[in-house]
């Protein structure tokens, strides 16, 4: 009987403008995190002057340790039991997490080599996101779960913390390549700016681990309609990867999130290099960024559609309009007007993604749980956050390689060793210039130029076209639904015949 009403009273939860206020901000400072951290390529060859390929295979084995450790935290999150919660008190790792992002930037550029400055780079970027960064960012997801379990709620809330990161993460994007440019791209610039985020990420963690306490195993138990001791139960990575069989939408979405982080992670870092490189105006890249602030009326319908169609089928339209927008890039890549455009259809499903992408792992969550019997939440955030970093690294290396093997290394060296404040300062002279002080002249140049062009719209064009074909086979909410019928609930997952029950 108390079990029953405990269920029926979180059935009914109000929406808690204090929990989305905590998770907003946590998620906004996450997010800028990643942000500086994948500068860091951009921030080494431009501001220490270290080869593109080396820092990339530095940042790939840093991406490479941070998936390692992403299954292993999921497990720590599973099996963590406090009086504050399961995943409420990782949120204070992101404290030590801004400090070494921060560090970070401080690379004492004037007393070390360059293979010791990669080094450098690499071993605090590692400890910054893979031990620190992994702590936080496995546990938001957990975290967002045990705290708001109506899914009308959930979604809603999502969408508003997806509103808060939009506008503080498109604030950055847009200052950013304007801020580096003003001070063209020197070490005190970046520190200054890491040091402002920081202080924001910290007041972050530490205001949601006050504003959003999760409800307890036997309210989620009671709730979700399964034994509370099932919650209790110590599942090891092994027994958890194994029901993964069970779970063939989980490998679906899993996929997709791996080629749409690559597209992700190359459009800002590699979008620098088009502008500043082959467009020839960095300041342009953040007049076509802020663009995308148009599109803001339509985190207000994010909801209502999601409701009606389902939030895997909106997102794949989305990404329908992004190939759309490449197309348009490509063929017209001369004018602002159609960068714009282009940069406005690809980053829409960003919008989705980062509004209601967490929904879907929830109800993967809960079709594996069905299908397998087992009751793990950190872990599926940690498969999915796996895929992803794994296609962070992989993206480094492959931006890497086509920089370097495209000649970019040389257009780099011709600024730093020749005195020149950037390459828009080389590139002014024109050929003369380019035959003068880049090794191989024009020809280095224009290859130099392809080979970012092929990264910024191409890579992301097949990656992306993959994306699409791949959702037409996915058909997670539509067999869920089946699944809470013949498990003795609703459609949407609430309990069937509740007046009966309470009675």
């Amino acid at each position: 009987m108390s079990e029953q009403i405990k269920r029926l009273d979180i059935a009914n939860e109000k929406f808690s403008g204090k929990k989305v206020l905590g998770f907003s901000l946590v998620r906004l400072g996450n997010i800028l995190q990643g942000l500086l951290i994948g500068e860091i390529t951009y921030f080494a060859t431009n501001s220490l002057g270290l080869a593109a390929a080396a820092v990339s295979a530095g940042m790939a084995v840093k991406t490479a340790v941070d998936a390692v450790t992403d299954l292993f935290m999921g497990a720590i999150v599973d099996a963590t039991h406090t009086k504050f919660g399961k995943a409420r008190p990782w949120a204070l790792a992101g404290i030590p997490m801004w400090i070494l992002t921060l560090l970070i930037f401080m690379a004492p550029k004037s007393v070390m080599s360059d293979a010791g400055l990669v080094i450098y780079l690499t071993v605090l970027s590692t400890l910054g996101t893979a031990i620190f960064g992994t702590m936080a960012n496995i546990a938001y997801e957990t975290h967002i779960k045990r705290s708001i379990v109506n899914n009308q709620n959930r979604v809603k809330a999502l969408t508003v913390i997806g509103v808060v990161f939009a506008i503080g993460s498109l604030g950055l994007q847009i200052a950013l390549p304007a801020l580096i440019d003003a001070f063209h791209g020197s070490q005190s610039g970046f520190i200054i700016l890491v040091a402002i985020t920081a202080v924001i990420g910290v007041a972050a963690c530490v205001i949601a681990f006050f504003l959003c306490p999760e409800y307890t195993d036997a309210e989620l138990a009671a709730f979700e309609g399964y034994e509370a001791e099932k919650q209790q139960e110590k599942v090891s990575i092994g027994e958890f990867l194994k029901s993964i069989g069970k779970n063939k939408y989980l490998i679906q979405y899993t996929i997709i999130n791996f080629l749409y982080m690559m597209v992700m992670m190359s459009s800002f870092t590699v979008g620098q290099f088009y502008f500043q490189y082959v467009f020839g105006n960095l300041s342009a890249f953040s007049l076509v960024m802020a663009v995308s602030a148009v599109m803001m009326p339509i985190y207000i319908f994010i909801p209502k559609l999601c409701n009606k169609f389902g939030v895997a089928k909106v997102i794949q339209v989305s990404l329908i309009i992004a190939v759309v927008g490449l197309v348009i890039r490509i063929l017209f890549p001369g004018t602002l007007v159609t960068q714009m455009l282009g940069y406005l259809c690809v980053s829409l499903p960003n919008i989705f993604v980062a509004c209601v992408g967490s929904q879907v792992n929830y109800e993967l969550m809960e079709y594996g749980r069905y299908k397998s019997g087992i009751v793990v939440e950190g872990m599926y955030s940690a498969f999915v956050s796996f895929a992803q970093k794994m296609a962070t690294s992989l993206t480094s290396v492959i931006v890497g390689v086509i920089l370097s093997a495209t000649g970019f290394d040389y257009l780099t060296k011709a600024v730093t060793e020749n005195g020149f404040q950037d390459w828009a300062e080389l590139s002014a002279l024109g050929e003369a210039g380019y035959e003068q002080y880049v090794t191989g002249g024009t020809a280095t140049v224009k290859n130099a130029l392809s080979g970012i062009n092929i990264a910024f719209n191409w890579v992301p064009l097949l990656f992306i076209g993959i994306c699409v074909v791949m959702f037409f086979f996915f058909h997670l909410e539509r067999d869920l639904k089946k699944l809470r019928v013949e498990n003795g609930f609703n459609e949407d997952g609430t309990l069937a015949k509740q007046e009966n029950t309470a009675e």
